[in-house]
């Protein structure tokens, strides 16, 4: 439908006709030169149309991508079992579980939940702090309350027992799906502008060509054939068989350059209207962004002890790295950014036509638009996008830095003892726990360790990091 359209736009009719004419005159009139204009129309608008269609399917693509906003499957509680149910079924009433890296199925109101249980509401409302959740009514007004998930939002840390209030278009996001759906689609500047010029040729077109007709019968004495395909000619040729071209390729070619910044262009005619605006204004992050966070620079203490910025390797250093690996405080730097958080890898995805699940490689070569390359991760993160970010940072860097596997081996290598919870308050990062010892460690290495991550605002710890027979020891990272 979407090529046809492509095909059939306006301009493409006013060509598609003149085409037609074309041949209708070389009917008449056996002359070669109108079999090849014919035939030179055609081949105008199915070229130009196919470039359309293939620059505007690029965008339709990423825009399905949205569909991995629903979650695959879902923890409910039905009949006083918990099953797992695909998340299209659920309805209202239905008690549903959720975990940290969940994504909410649905409208809830919690039940019960965790102390720490925050939802991540960007890809809704904008927020970029996650917003704490519990159980008890805080507002009047259900969007404010503290007791409600909305469909579409994550769960990046914590737990809770909610049942369903509102499903499918009924939810918060479906509402506001309803109303982007219901309003009526208004032409571009440059499509109203072409618009206006066909219609001004199309006029001055037929105006002349049965002006020409008439005296040619009436004034010339012409036979009707030989007048009809002066007609003809007369209307093709005020056409202007080019334009539909130069500005399809015009277009294309400014849409690429936007995507070697960045810009996916959804539409080709929205290419002009962008290029007139001045200015555009968006509310925080979660609008403009996906919710994942890159480790671009870190800074760690060189060998005389002063901190130094390093580049991390990613899209904004164009893949170089200069960090030390071979540093202590690099690799106390890794340690901490591996042991201080809870989130997780999701290695394998579903495959929809096997039904199977299929292991990712956790990185493969991309080509920027200034063509430099980086790895793009292929493995999702399961929790807050910054711990994602972090283990992603630390995932390849450990086995060059420290000799470890993996993530995984590194927090299987120490005994986690307890837990410090959250503390807002005191700013102390997102998570405390202090590990045991390492039981392939030298003696001299064998001591607990409490990696902890602190805000800007107060970066100093109050309390050693390592931690020795229980005596505190001066902070290593």
């Amino acid at each position: 439908v979407k090529f046809v359209n492509e095909m059939t736009g306006e301009f493409n009719l006013l060509l598609w006709a003149a085409g037609v004419a074309c041949f209708v005159s070389y009917g008449l009139v056996p002359a070669a030169d109108n079999l090849y204009l014919g035939i030179v129309l055609f081949c105008v608008v199915w070229v130009t149309g196919c470039f359309s269609y293939l620059q505007n399917s690029k965008s339709d693509n990423m825009m399905n991508e949205f569909k991995s906003m629903r979650p695959p499957k879902v923890k409910v509680v039905r009949g006083g079992e918990t099953i797992f149910l695909d998340a299209s079924v659920i309805t209202i009433g239905d008690i549903v579980k959720l975990e940290q890296g969940d994504l909410v199925p649905a409208d809830l109101r919690i039940l019960e939940c965790s102390p720490n249980m925050c939802v991540d509401n960007s890809s809704l409302t904008g927020e970029s702090e996650p917003q704490k959740r519990k159980a008890e009514c805080t507002n009047e007004n259900p969007l404010e309350s503290a007791n409600i998930c909305f469909f579409g939002t994550q769960v990046p840390e914590g737990s809770c027992v909610g049942v369903v209030i509102k499903i499918a278009d009924d939810t918060f996001i479906g509402r506001i799906a309803k109303l982007a759906l219901s309003t009526e689609a208004e032409q571009t500047p440059i499509n109203k502008e072409i618009h206006r010029f066909i219609t001004l040729i199309s006029s001055i077109a037929f105006a002349l060509g049965i002006s020409f007709f008439i005296l040619s019968i009436g004034y010339k004495n012409q036979d009707i054939v030989t007048s009809l395909v002066f007609m003809i000619g007369i209307i093709v040729a005020n056409v202007p068989e080019g334009l539909l071209a130069t500005v399809t390729v015009c277009l294309t070619l400014t849409a690429k350059r936007m995507y070697t910044k960045k810009v996916m262009v959804k539409n080709l005619e929205g290419v002009e209207t962008l290029g007139s605006t001045s200015c555009i204004c968006s509310d925080k992050t979660g609008t403009l962004t996906q919710n994942v966070m890159t480790v671009a620079q870190i800074v760690y203490a060189d060998g005389n002890g002063n901190p130094k910025i390093q580049d991390a390797g990613s899209s904004f250093t164009k893949g170089l790295s200069t960090y030390d690996s071979s540093s202590p405080a690099f690799q106390a730097l890794l340690t901490c950014s591996t042991l201080c958080i809870t989130c997780e890898f999701m290695k394998y995805f579903e495959d929809e036509t096997t039904g199977k699940r299929v292991l990712l490689p956790f990185s493969k070569v991309k080509v920027q638009g200034d063509g430099s390359t980086i790895n793009e991760i292929q493995w999702k993160t399961v929790g807050n996008a910054s711990e994602g970010a972090m283990i992603k940072f630390g995932h390849p860097a450990l086995q060059e830095a420290m000799g470890v596997k993996d993530v995984e081996e590194m927090r299987k290598s120490r005994a986690k003892i307890f837990d410090i919870p959250f503390n807002s308050k005191n700013k102390r990062g997102g998570r405390a726990a202090i590990y045991g010892i390492i039981p392939k460690r030298p003696a001299v290495q064998r001591r607990n360790i409490i990696p902890r991550r602190a805000s800007p605002a107060r970066p100093s710890l109050s309390a050693g990091d390592v931690v020795g027979s229980g005596v505190a020891a001066p902070p290593r990272s």
